[in-house]
């Protein structure tokens, strides 16, 4: 068998109008019939016998107990009043709040068949990133870029709008101890706090999981796939299905108050900076054909994912094996320079085949406005949920090799000095305060 062959069979697929609202996606790969079913938000996965070639319209993939937050709906969301009578045992913060962008949705609403009762559910989040061993910068953007956003979001947004948004370190043994000390360690994945959509839980929480790699590791010899390879683990499933959607992010990010409202109807992911040439997207519509892969022509697919936690996982493996396959491929692993055509950059441009692959284009949002925006910008930080410190010496005075130099404290930066209503000031106070 080839390598091509090695990755699975070809995935020849249609999309079928099923009714004026809903459209499925039926194709075979191997023994299994997989279809994708529409719910106007995002698309599920429902696993069919290979036998029954008949496709109908499922209110609840039977495989896939954890895709929905509301009846067979996806993040859909709607305008009723929230439930004032929930509670949080989060204390709100004495800094000035951010308020959330126009665009912020909800909490999602469903009705009980029994008596037609209104409840109003709410959709959890995990995000989720890897702290690898060897360099002490990676602990200290976890720390104080990541985490110090992620607590100072979690006091700024009222808990009765919206559901749970954790936050998940998976951190090489070697730095587990320098994770913030607020951050439950999670010994026993079995025993993880569950979440369920139709509640809401006492507070948002920062866990700490242990993930270190084997020494005879695959990706020891392209260590960024480390920061995805960890959500194949079969060990982490039971964890990470407890969650209605997943931010997959680095380290060196920090989030806003709004994204803790941000429920969108589509698959979002951030910007790639890794291809500018006709010569590339050839090339890459050329690996999936090679793969049997389909390609819809969305390109520049950024490594921040936000999405169906199901879809989510069933993504990832394939990812790693099209980054494998172009790293032994004698024909895709000859680097011709950045941007041309890199292996080193090989977890985008399989990032990018199966966002193609496996989500239909029209359920894709790569996001250039508010998603992965550069931390020397100056967008309002209200219009914003995601922010990434780029390498590079960029226009601005917040470099990351400034920062893990140490360079920027509260004497040359005053908090009084900094807006935080503007982005690029935001991250500087997430760096140095901490808020």
């Amino acid at each position: 068998m080839t390598a091509a062959g090695q990755l699975g069979s070809p995935l020849g697929g249609r999309l079928w109008p099923v009714t004026k609202k809903y459209w499925v996606l039926f194709a075979v790969l191997g023994t299994v019939a997989v279809c994708l079913y529409s719910t106007g938000t995002e698309w599920t996965l429902l696993n069919l016998q290979a036998t029954s070639l008949s496709v109908g319209v499922h209110n609840k993939p039977h495989a896939l107990n954890h895709l929905t937050s509301s009846g067979d709906s996806l993040g859909e969301t709607a305008n009723d009043t929230p439930d004032k009578n929930t509670t949080s045992s989060v204390e709100p913060s004495s800094s000035p709040p951010l308020s959330t962008p126009s665009t912020a949705h909800s909490p999602s609403t469903a009705t009980t068949p029994s008596t037609g009762e209104r409840i109003i559910t709410r959709e959890h989040v995990a995000i989720v990133a890897y702290v690898p061993p060897g360099m002490p910068k990676f602990v200290r953007e976890a720390q104080h870029m990541l985490w110090s956003s992620w607590n100072y979001s979690v006091h700024q947004v009222d808990p009765s709008t919206r559901g749970n948004t954790d936050l998940i370190f998976f951190a090489h043994h070697d730095v587990v101890d320098g994770m913030p000390a607020s951050c439950v360690r999670l010994v026993d994945i079995s025993h993880a706090p569950s979440k369920s959509s139709s509640t809401s839980s006492a507070a948002d929480r920062c866990y700490v999981v242990e993930h270190t790699p084997p020494a005879d590791a695959y990706w020891h010899r392209y260590n960024f796939m480390f920061s995805l390879s960890f959500l194949a683990e079969p060990a982490y499933e039971p964890l990470l299905m407890s969650y209605d959607r997943l931010l997959r992010t680095d380290t060196d990010v920090v989030i806003t108050p709004a994204f803790l409202t941000f429920r969108p109807r589509q698959f979002v992911v951030g910007r790639g900076g890794y291809m500018i040439e006709e010569y590339t997207k050839t090339r890459i519509k050329q690996l999936a054909t090679d793969l049997h892969m389909t390609h819809q022509s969305l390109y520049n697919v950024g490594s921040t994912w936000f999405g169906n936690t199901s879809v989510t996982l069933l993504m990832v493996p394939k990812m790693l094996d099209v980054a494998k396959f172009i790293l032994e491929s004698p024909k895709y692993n000859q680097d011709e320079g950045f941007p041309r055509w890199h292996p080193n950059v090989a977890s985008m441009y399989a990032g990018e085949l199966v966002v193609n692959h496996f989500i239909p284009k029209e359920n894709v949002w790569v996001n250039l406005d508010s998603l992965d925006i550069n931390c020397n910008g100056h967008e309002k930080t209200a219009d914003v949920y995601h922010s990434h410190c780029w390498p590079g010496e960029y226009q601005g005075y917040f470099k990351k090799w400034a920062f893990e130099r140490g360079e920027y404290t509260p004497v040359t930066f005053p908090r009084d000095k900094l807006d935080i209503a503007v982005i690029n000031d935001y991250f500087m106070a997430m760096a140095v305060y901490g808020y």
